[in-house]
């Protein structure tokens, strides 16, 4: 099933490179964007297909004065499309971005789109953005520290995750509030003085909170991205992606688990 997942996502990925390759932007909103999607940076919104198409419009005026792209990461599931690319810079040191799409009848309707290094775009790009209110995804953001702060995994898995939920980092991909449990059970059990050092960007919608921070514990400091797909308050999906450092499952767990 998740080569089938993989394949089907290889497919749609390089359905969007070809429109790409061909600057017909008009044609890769319409065929792999549903009506009402988003695409969402810290930086800046768009929502809904004449929206999306300024910004790709826009991001490909930007990646012209860039090199070639290089895939670092690619991964998906039965919904989502996660990579993460490396762009050459001729003026200086590459770029790297991530993105996650997540798909509704196999087409994009949330595009989440970040940045590891550098950036893509130049200033005034978005000078009229205002970032809409985070206090919301700061109070589920701490509370979800919290958890961590205490050890608390049987509180972590009640609280914030639903029965059906999956999270997925580099070495963990576990499915079920049974077996999160668990698996943050054995993390707590090898890590301590968890302390959380800054929240660098982060922000929300209906259906999602995503965050970059900066952490630190007895398994090292390291700053990571965190999609959370939510669902009645919970969360149903979390994939944790790294921006700096040893993320706490790759040195927690010497081999991928896969429940």
């Amino acid at each position: 099933m998740e080569n089938d997942h993989l394949k089907a996502a290889q497919e749609f990925q390089s359905k969007q490179i070809d429109y790409l390759v061909k600057g017909d932007v008009d044609g890769l909103v319409a065929a792999c964007y549903t009506d009402d999607a988003r695409l969402h940076g810290f930086q800046f919104r768009a929502q809904g297909r004449a929206a999306i198409k300024d910004v790709l419009t826009l991001y490909l005026q930007r990646l012209s004065t860039l090199g070639a792209r290089t895939i670092d990461k690619f991964a998906a599931g039965k919904n989502y499309i996660w990579l993460e690319l490396t762009i050459e810079n001729p003026a200086g040191e590459p770029v790297k971005v991530y993105e996650v799409k997540f798909l509704r009848d196999g087409q994009i309707y949330l595009q989440l789109y970040g940045l590891r290094q550098g950036t893509v775009w130049q200033s005034g790009d978005f000078a009229g953005f205002i970032p809409p209110d985070a206090t919301a995804a700061h109070e589920f953001h701490n509370r979800y520290l919290d958890f961590h702060s205490r050890g608390d995994a049987d509180g972590l898995a009640d609280d914030f995750f639903t029965l059906d939920a999956q999270l997925v980092t580099a070495r963990v991909d576990v499915s079920g509030r049974e077996a999160i449990r668990q698996m943050f059970r054995e993390l707590f059990s090898k890590e301590a003085d968890f302390t959380p050092l800054s929240v660098e960007n982060i922000t929300s919608d209906t259906d999602y909170v995503w965050f970059e921070a900066t952490v630190t514990s007895t398994l090292g400091m390291r700053r990571v991205y965190d999609v959370m797909l939510v669902r009645d308050g919970e969360v149903y999906l979390q994939l944790v992606g790294q921006l700096m450092g040893v993320l706490p499952t790759e040195a927690a767990f010497g081999q991928l688990q896969n429940q």
